[in-house]
């Protein structure tokens, strides 16, 4: 019986003890959570310090950043002039975008590769510093939309041009957006005969959309000889008010005219033509020409083996 209750003694110690080992642990555990908890905290707030840039002795550093006409920045070509003086300065070094270029500390200005090209001027860069010049947007958006007789994009060619001039700025084409920088501008667009839109306004951050719908009609000049086979011929259109080469084309190939009447000359033999045949937007015309079949030039004939002999 003594032995029992011993037993029993000693298995309610061993619990005991047990049981406070178990609090002291967990104790230890919640105190050090709390003591690595704002430690924790502390490194996930720190943000990493940039990188210095290194420049060399002597040197400056010259970054220029430059945003296109939607906003966004872009890695355009520069070419910076150091000033010599209050009049001129001279090319130092070409760069881009967003890149910072070392030069030697002084006074520049900075030509872009913008359509036409735009200078920034005195812009001072300092010995061992970076210069961080932000010229934002810089450059507007013109897009001129064009459709053919078909209903279907199509790209003329078109020339901008400086406002009441005839001097070029750039020439590109029609259903494709051209960033430029902001002012008024003038464009001509290569149909036959040829479209202008007067006085254009481009802003900085703008897209300037010019939607000029169906320009041309169709007109197909058909040639056949006797049989009703085509013959392709050399074909001449000129309009029928001033008699101005519109084009120059090969029969039985539509070709896109603006809205008007036109004067048709078929280099056959003997010469045909046809005046006044009229084209409208959106709509195919065909004028049909009745011509002699070419003439194949026969080969001459082989010789034969008594003539060789």
């Amino acid at each position: 019986m003594k032995n029992k209750k011993l037993i029993v003694g000693i298995i309610i110690l061993i619990a005991f003890i047990g049981l406070i080992l178990f609090i002291k642990t967990n104790a230890q555990k919640t105190k050090a959570g709390k003591m690595m908890a704002p430690a924790a905290q502390a490194r996930k707030g720190m943000k990493k310090a940039p990188a210095q840039k290194v420049i060399s002795k002597g040197k400056g550093g010259l970054t220029i950043r430059i945003a296109s006409s939607k906003n966004m920045e872009i890695p355009m070509r520069i070419k910076a002039f150091k000033a010599i003086d209050g009049r001129s300065s001279v090319y130092e070094t070409s760069s881009v975008g967003g890149r910072m270029q070392e030069v030697t500390p002084g006074t520049y200005d900075i030509e872009l590769d913008t359509v036409p090209q735009k200078i920034f001027k005195n812009i001072k860069v300092s010995e061992g510093r970076e210069t961080v010049e932000d010229l934002g947007c810089v450059m507007g958006a013109i897009t001129v939309r064009t459709i053919n007789a078909k209903k279907a994009a199509t790209y003329y060619p078109m020339r901008i041009l400086y406002s009441n001039t005839n001097d070029m700025v750039t020439a590109y084409m029609t259903n494709k957006t051209m960033d430029i920088v902001p002012g008024s501008y003038d464009i001509e667009i290569g149909t036959s005969p040829r479209l202008y839109k007067k006085d254009v306004k481009v802003a900085a951050g703008k897209e300037v959309i010019i939607d000029m719908g169906c320009v041309a009609g169709s007109l197909l000049v058909k040639t056949v000889d006797e049989n009703g086979k085509n013959v392709h011929l050399s074909v001449r259109i000129t309009r029928a008010d001033t008699n101005e080469i519109v084009s120059s084309a090969t029969s039985n190939k539509p070709v896109d005219l603006g809205k008007g009447a036109y004067n048709i000359e078929v280099f056959s033999n003997p010469r045909q033509s046809k005046k006044g045949v009229t084209v409208n937007l959106g709509e195919e015309s065909v004028a049909e020409f009745t011509v002699s079949a070419p003439v194949v030039p026969q080969k001459p004939a082989k010789p034969t083996a008594s003539a060789k002999k």
